[in-house]
C-alpha cells in the first residue's frame, strides 16, 4: 500500500523539524509520506508536480500567500486535497472563514502532536471513503453505459436500481414489433463480411432510435431482425399507439438512409414490418448459469409471421387488427391519424397457425415508396 502523501505548508522553519520527528516512526514504515511547502505559491508549485497529494496541513498566515487564498485558489480549481487548519488558538474568524472554503478540519497552535496525529487519521480515513464512493458511481456509471449498448433506456433505470428489477414471470398485455431487412441473407452473399457488419449497425441504429424514441424496448437482435417490445416493465394504454408510431417512424428513417445510400453508390435497402398486440409470458429463461429476458407467445408469434405477410403483399407494414382495435378504443395523441394510413385486407391466413387473423397493411404515399417490401 503506498504511503499517504501529506504537504505542510507553513513559514514556521521548526514546523518541518517537528513534523519529521514525531512522526520519523510512520515515515520509516511508509505510513506517511511529507512534502513541505513555506507559503500558498509554493504549495501550488508542489501540488502541481504531485497531484496524488491527498492531505495538506496548512498554516493561515504565511508570506506571499496565506492560507485563506490559498484554500480559495484550490477550490476554483476544484482541487479534491484536503486540508487541516492549523493555526493560533482563538482565531475564530479566520477558521470560519477557511472552514467555508472547504477546509476539513483544524488544530490550535501551539500543537498537541497526538492531536494532530488524530486529526490526520481521522482525515485520511475519510479521504478513503470519499475515494470509495468515487470508484463505486465510476463502476456504477460504467455499468450503466455498459447496459445501455444491449437494453433500451426505460430497462436500463430498472436494471440499475432494483434489487429484482423483472420480477416473476408473469402474463402481460404488450405491443410487439418484428423489422428486417428484405432480401437481406441475398445481399450478404454478395458483399464482404466487414460491409455486412456496417450495414447491419447502421441498420439497428436507424431502428433502434425510432424505438427508444417511442419508449419501447429492444428484446433481441436475431441477424437483420429486431424483436421490440412496447409495454415493459410496465403495461399503458398508449403501447399499441407507441409501436404503429415506431413502425411509421422506421418506415421515415429508412427513406433518409436511402438516400444517402443512393448518394454514395449503394443499393437501397426495402423493409417488412410486422406488429401485434396481445397477451404475453414476460420473464426470464435459461439456467441459473445464464438466464436471458424474453418475451413469449401466440401474440409474438403471429407478429412475427405478420413480418414475414409483408413480402407477399408487397408493402413494408402489416398490422394485427387486435393492435387497431386497441388505439380505436383508447385513442392517443396522432394515433387516429395513423389508423387512417391503414387499408383493412380482412382475414388472413399465416403459417404455422390454424385459424386465419384479421390484418391492416399501409396505404401507400411518397416519402417511403423505398419503405416497400419486394419479393424476397
Amino acid at each position: 500500500m503506498s504511503p499517504a502523501k501529506i504537504l505542510a505548508v507553513d513559514d514556521e522553519a521548526d514546523f518541518e523539524l517537528l513534523l519529521r520527528q514525531r512522526f520519523r516512526r510512520q515515515i520509516r514504515a511508509e505510513e506517511f509520506d511529507f512534502r513541505f511547502a513555506h507559503h500558498g505559491e509554493e504549495a501550488l508549485a508542489v501540488l502541481a508536480e504531485e497531484p496524488d497529494i491527498e492531505l495538506m496541513l496548512l498554516d493561515i498566515n504565511m508570506p506571499v500567500m496565506d492560507g485563506l487564498t490559498l484554500l480559495a485558489e484550490l477550490r476554483e480549481r476544484q482541487s479534491d486535497v484536503r486540508a487541516i487548519i492549523v493555526s493560533a488558538y482563538g482565531d475564530m474568524t479566520n477558521l470560519r472563514t477557511a472552514m467555508n472554503r472547504g477546509a476539513f478540519d483544524f488544530v490550535t497552535k501551539p500543537v498537541d502532536l497526538n492531536d494532530l496525529e488524530i486529526t490526520i487519521r481521522k482525515t485520511l480515513e475519510d479521504i478513503a471513503k470519499l475515494r470509495e464512493l468515487d470508484r463505486q458511481r465510476a463502476a456504477a456509471e460504467r455499468a450503466r453505459t455498459n447496459l445501455s449498448r444491449y437494453f433500451s433506456p426505460n430497462l436500463v433505470a430498472l436494471l440499475a436500481d432494483r434489487d429484482e428489477p423483472l420480477g416473476a414471470v408473469r402474463r402481460q398485455t404488450v405491443a410487439v414489433l418484428f423489422v428486417d431487412i428484405v432480401g437481406f441473407t441475398r445481399m450478404a452473399e454478395h458483399l464482404a463480411p466487414e460491409a455486412v457488419v456496417t450495414m447491419l449497425r447502421q441498420f439497428h441504429d436507424y431502428m433502434t432510435g425510432q424505438i427508444f424514441a417511442c419508449g419501447g424496448t429492444v428484446e433481441k437482435y436475431i441477424g437483420d431482425e429486431i424483436f421490440a417490445v412496447f409495454g415493459l416493465p410496465d403495461a399503458s394504454p398508449e403501447d399499441a399507439a407507441n409501436a404503429l408510431k415506431c413502425a411509421e417512424l422506421m418506415i421515415a428513417a429508412l427513406a433518409e438512409w436511402n438516400i444517402e445510400r443512393g448518394q454514395q453508390g449503394e443499393q437501397k435497402l426495402a423493409i417488412g414490418i410486422g406488429v401485434n398486440y396481445g397477451p404475453a409470458v414476460i420473464g426470464d429463461v435459461g439456467s441459473e448459469h445464464s438466464l436471458s429476458f424474453t418475451v413469449i407467445g401466440d401474440t409474438v408469434n403471429t407478429a412475427s409471421r405478420m413480418q414475414g405477410l409483408t413480402r407477399s403483399l408487397g408493402t413494408p407494414l402489416v398490422v394485427g387488427d387486435t393492435l387497431v382495435s386497441a388505439i380505436a378504443a383508447a385513442p392517443a395523441n396522432g394515433a387516429a391519424e395513423l389508423l387512417g394510413a391503414l387499408e383493412d385486407q380482412g382475414e388472413q391466413a399465416l403459417r404455422g397457425r390454424t385459424g386465419p387473423v384479421r390484418i391492416w397493411t399501409r396505404r401507400p404515399h411518397g416519402d417511403s415508396a423505398d419503405a416497400f417490401a419486394l419479393p424476397d
